[in-house]
């Protein structure tokens, strides 16, 4: 199953036995991945762990620094 969230895809996958679902995304070239016993902590963490992705991607601007 594939999921958009803040635009970026994920995959979600039941795993064997039920009891484990495992999500993936790729993020500029990164691949970041995991796992949890349910499929709504599986969703949870794969959007938790896109925010922090892309929070650690924006670029901050700085002032410049006023002349002397």
């Amino acid at each position: 199953m594939t999921i958009e969230y803040r635009q970026v895809e994920y995959a979600l996958v039941q795993g064997i036995g039920g009891n484990i679902w495992k999500w993936s995304a790729s993020i500029g070239g990164a691949v970041i991945a995991g796992q949890a016993h349910s499929k709504a902590a599986a969703v949870t963490a794969a959007e938790k762990a896109i925010d922090r992705s892309l929070a650690a991607n924006k670029v901050r601007l700085v002032p410049p620094e006023p002349p002397p």
